[in-house]
């Protein structure tokens, strides 16, 4: 995803696409680095008004992304096309897919809250939870691998939460950094691990999921 507003794929173990790649080295103080392998990427996704801040690819044939301009889409990856839209009326800068069947969409923006739709119901325009415990924008949003419940957010408030679906507050509130946490995921099944604008990368450890 890009500031341009496209999504672009890249085959990067298809052999016969090498010719299509230029080999190019850098000098840096004198000395050639290892190659670097620019070329064209064969599909470029066009839908999306303003910048794309997140992109995951959770099933072999679809795409979903988030941006700027307050929309969640779904992409064909075979036909190129955008297939739905969930609109939610903030700019969006992270996603995920998860929870229940792999199919619930987590996404946080511009605000304080952590929203969640479920796409197999109908009215999915509507989220069918958000959880508003952060004081600042939501970076990152990530589903547990192995709990459809369990999730958790960071937030430029310098704070990780932790979520259970089955709950209406958050499990654990982790306050490692002292500025924005940019980035959060989790790491061996009970630790999450994150990076901030504090220039650190921390390791919470012993984290309950049940």
């Amino acid at each position: 995803g890009s500031w341009d507003c496209t999504i672009n794929l890249w085959r990067i173990n298809d052999t016969n696409a090498e010719n299509d790649f230029v080999s190019k080295k850098r000098k840096v103080e004198g000395q050639v680095e290892d190659s670097q392998l620019e070329g064209e990427a064969f599909t470029t996704l066009v839908g999306h008004t303003q910048c794309v801040s997140s992109v995951i690819w959770p099933q072999r044939g679809s795409i979903y992304s988030a941006s700027w301009d307050h929309s969640i889409r779904k992409w064909d990856v075979e036909k190129g096309k955008n297939v739905s839209d969930i609109f939610c009326g903030k700019a969006l800068n992270c996603l995920d897919i998860g929870g229940d069947g792999s199919a619930l969409i987590a996404a946080g923006g511009s605000d304080n809250v952590v929203r969640i739709w479920d796409p197999r119901k109908p009215g999915t325009s509507a989220p069918v939870l958000q959880f508003a415990s952060h004081t600042s924008w939501v970076s990152s949003c990530k589903w547990h691998d192995n709990s459809p419940f369990h999730l958790l957010s960071a937030s430029y408030d310098g704070k990780v939460m932790l979520w259970d679906l089955r709950t209406a507050w958050s499990l654990s509130v982790i306050e490692s950094h002292s500025d924005k946490v940019l980035c959060a995921d989790w790491w061996k099944g009970d630790s999450v691990i994150s990076g901030g604008a504090d220039s650190k990368l921390c390791i919470s450890s012993n984290i309950p999921v049940q």
